[in-house]
């Protein structure tokens, strides 16, 4: 890698120095290409990749005709540097939060190298503490790219009324979020109608864009609809859930997810009458028959809801019936990968470095550099010691090299003034900001001041980039976000505004792992989506650590007047996952087709794919509760296959569970 970050910078550099004027192509491969041992195809070949790598990276590189030769490469310096945008601090706010939204996804480097850039002469901002979107999408940003031009594409789907994968192919128009999901909609091309896709059940390793020919017959059919809504489209997806009121009866030695909004209305032999309102039917009743014996709906003020929890148990109870009759195939292994930087994302950091420093005037100190980056020390020494052969082609222009002590403190470059200020956005990096800018005011707690910043920075960024690409400052979104949490919205408000204020936050949280509620006072760090749920990353006083709370699990919230210095507490990076002991129980499961999805969050430790799509998953529960709280939401479609002994013990459970119903009923 390091040898071409050398040629593509030297490059630039040749580009950068030639100013107005330009270089001819011959002059480039002298310089450049010439002395290697290929063939001249091949140096062509690596001269149009180094261009596509800095064009890819924000910088324009353009040929221009002139009269007295065949013509030459040039950077355009008017569209080179990013203007100065008068960033306000919550703009500066509104923009990591614009960031968050791709967090994890392929572009989420080159949006962070971005920040930096636009930030380069303003201090140091303060970690991120607004709300955060992991969506676990590798095609996301391939998708984006399609739907900007409305390019068709082809991937294989797993439908959910079938079995069967099938080869789709798609008109993208937009995407969007419902539901802490994204999805795709646009005009299928083999069907001649519209059509929207989740993207978890796209099966396909990457997305195929197909030939322009692939639309003939439905060029203009296939094109978005002037009217276009996509609340329309969204209202299609959701189910307005009436509340409804809930009277069950919990052993008072029990502590339950159920307990942490309720209210307890009276006592009666060992018991307790709880009372709250809800509005998914199926999460509380699945909720309730997972606590088997030890809770009971009053039939007499919720008679939906007990009949709906004996159904629930009575299919939980068949499906664990005798022997599985599944034959369990082999299972591999889940690798948790790591998404690698690319070259170009680290070559896009390493000038960031150069371009941020010279802002500064050719100094900076190491800390603030990583702090900036967000990188380590020794990964700053590492790029630091790369960019010691940076500059013009040595064998050419001898001591046209950065002047770099790797080591030293504080950082110091010379030799590299050509790049003097931050350069433009690239595409991908502005209709990231852009569509993430988007996001910002469907954030739980967000205030109107950040709303209106966040509007006028979406202002200043598609002015900004216009001269690079005119598309992507459309106001013609075509990525529609929405990082609302529905019944959590009001807990997550409270987290929000406690991050923003640097505030202690005072909690009562269930746990599922210890089964017990306890009142927490924690430092709210950040917002996490993921896998369906909202959480929060904080520092937990009581227990001296940082700590991950789920938003469903936090019966109140309240914000303190004790302040807290976020800069103190590194927020973590790790994958959120359960804490499994040696201790926990370790089963496998099957979910049927349509359910596959669900196993993500429960961090399978091995699978396998049968031919029917269904899959097999090993899990580990640290008790029994929430393994049958996950058998009796998707009731009959997840089942244990594994350990026998564990099946014998879900049905005799449920199967006591159904005796107390049946006599309570009576």
């Amino acid at each position: 890698m390091s040898r071409s970050a050398e040629r593509i910078v030297s490059l630039l550099w040749l580009l950068l120095e030639a100013g107005a004027n330009g270089r001819a192509k011959n002059d480039i491969f002298n310089y450049l290409y010439d002395h290697q041992n290929t063939t001249t195809a091949a140096k062509q070949r690596q001269f149009s990749r180094d261009k596509e790598a800095l064009t890819a990276i924000g910088v324009p590189v353009q040929w221009q005709q002139k009269t007295t030769a065949d013509g030459v490469y040039l950077i355009d310096r008017d569209r080179l540097y990013l203007p100065d945008l008068a960033l306000t601090d919550d703009e500066i706010i509104a923009l990591h939060q614009a960031r968050a939204l791709w967090m994890k996804t392929p572009i989420e480097d080159a949006i962070h190298a971005a920040l930096t850039r636009m930030t380069a002469g303003q201090p140091a901002s303060p970690p991120f503490v607004g709300a955060q979107l992991a969506s676990g999408q590798s095609l996301l940003t391939d998708i984006v790219a399609a739907t900007r031009e409305q390019a068709p594409i082809r991937f294989r789907y797993r439908t959910v009324g079938r079995d069967e994968i099938v080869n789709r192919r798609l008109r993208p128009w937009a995407v969007f979020m419902a539901h802490q999901h994204w999805y795709v909609v646009g005009w299928d091309l083999d069907r001649n109608d519209e059509r929207i896709f989740r993207l978890s059940r796209i099966e396909s390793k990457a997305i195929t864009l197909l030939p322009n020919d692939a639309l003939d017959g439905q060029r203009e059919s296939s094109l978005r609809p002037q009217q276009f809504s996509i609340e329309a489209i969204r209202a299609r997806l959701h189910t307005e859930q009436v509340a409804a009121e809930a009277y069950v009866w919990v052993a008072e030695n029990v502590s339950s997810s159920l307990r942490i909004r309720a209210d307890v209305v009276q006592h009666s032999s060992g018991w307790e009458l709880l009372h709250f309102t809800y509005r998914d039917p199926l999460k509380v009743a699945a909720s309730i028959a997972a606590l088997t014996t030890n809770a009971r709906v009053d039939p007499q003020q919720s008679a939906e809801l007990a009949e709906l929890v004996g159904d629930i148990t009575a299919m939980v109870r068949d499906a664990h019936t005798g022997a599985s009759a599944l034959s369990v195939p082999k299972l591999l292994k889940v690798t948790r990968t790591r998404r690698r930087t690319g070259d170009r994302d680290v070559i896009s950091r390493r000038l960031g470095i150069v371009a941020v420093v010279n802002q500064h005037g050719g100094t900076m100190p190491r800390e603030q550099v990583c702090q900036r980056f967000n990188i380590d020390d020794a990964t700053l020494t590492e790029d630091l010691s790369a960019m010691q052969f940076w500059g013009m082609p040595e064998t050419d222009f001898a001591g046209g090299q950065f002047e770099i002590d790797p080591h030293a403190e504080p950082v110091e470059i010379s030799n590299a003034e050509l790049l003097a200020q931050p350069w433009q956005l690239s595409a991908p990096e502005a209709l990231g900001l852009i569509s993430g800018l988007n996001a910002v005011p469907t954030i739980p707690g967000i205030s109107a001041a950040q709303q209106s910043a966040a509007q006028s920075l979406g202002s200043k960024l598609r002015e900004a980039i216009d001269l690079v690409d005119p598309n992507v400052g459309s106001e013609d979104h075509i990525v529609h976000p929405d990082l609302s949490l529905g019944e959590d919205d009001e807990v997550a408000e409270v987290l929000h505004k406690g991050a923003q204020l640097h505030r202690v936050i005072r909690i009562s949280y269930y746990s599922e792992s210890s089964g017990g509620i306890s009142t927490r006072a924690i430092e709210p760090l950040q917002l996490l989506y993921t896998s369906g749920h909202g959480y929060v990353h904080a520092w937990c006083q009581e227990t001296s650590g940082h700590r991950t709370f789920r938003l469903d699990r936090i019966g109140s919230a309240s914000i303190t007047e004790l302040p807290f210095d976020p800069a103190r507490r590194r927020v973590s990076q790790n994958t959120i996952a359960p804490q499994v002991t040696k201790e926990a129980l370790t089963v496998i499961v099957h979910a049927t087709h349509r359910y596959r999805d669900v196993m993500n969050a429960y961090h399978p430790t091995a699978t396998a794919i049968a031919d029917d799509g269904s899959i097999f998953a090993q899990l580990a529960f640290q008790t029994l509760t929430p393994l049958l709280d996950l058998l009796a939401t998707h009731a009959g479609q997840i089942v244990v296959v594994q350990p026998q002994a564990i099946r014998e013990t879900i049905w005799e459970m449920m199967n006591g569970t159904m005796t107390t119903l049946h006599g309570s009923a009576r």
